[in-house]
């Protein structure tokens, strides 16, 4: 379905869905949870670097730059938390073939961790539906995982420019 398609028929989505997603994106952020989180897993570090170790964690070998794409925050807040994560040794840092690039990428130490909190979110998340039957939990993984690869197709994708309101006359 087009974006012009969809405003023509209306919203597919009840707003609830849009309410939960605003949930969920707070919570994701929610640095208290983060730490909260490595404590319980023995490994605490402070929020905001939470995020950027898993995003090394889940990319391998980046530059700083690709990291600031990838996270999607201005380069010297990433060269900051880069440093903090070098001086505890979680990341390091190599140089490319030309000496004018580096390579950063998670220590063993690093991976340790990164691995304990993935496996501490599962249980987290696996806390949130214990209640739920396991159809319930199955269709929930297969549509959940379904809507994030078709919400990162579609904001990565290129956008048409739109002319105007009165190109829909």
């Amino acid at each position: 379905m087009t974006a012009k398609q969809a405003e023509r028929s209306g919203p597919l989505i009840d707003s609830s869905v849009q309410q939960a997603l605003g949930v969920l994106a707070r919570r994701a952020k929610d640095l208290s949870l983060h730490e909260q989180l490595g404590q319980r897993v023995g490994y605490p570090l402070e929020g905001p670097y939470y995020g950027t170790l898993a995003r090394l964690g889940t990319s391998g070998t980046v530059t700083v730059s690709e990291l600031a794409g990838l996270l999607n925050l201005e380069l010297s807040t990433v060269s900051r938390r880069v440093r903090v994560l070098e001086e505890r040794q979680l990341v390091e840092r190599t140089t490319g073939a030309d000496r004018r690039t580096s390579y950063l990428r998670l220590t063993a130490e690093g991976q340790q961790m990164f691995s304990a909190l993935e496996k501490g979110w599962r249980l987290m998340l696996s806390e949130i539906v214990a209640e739920w039957d396991e159809a319930d939990v199955a269709r929930f993984t297969e549509l959940f995982t379904r809507f994030a690869a078709d919400f990162e197709r579609y904001a990565t994708a290129p956008k048409m420019v739109s002319r105007g309101p009165e190109s829909h006359a």
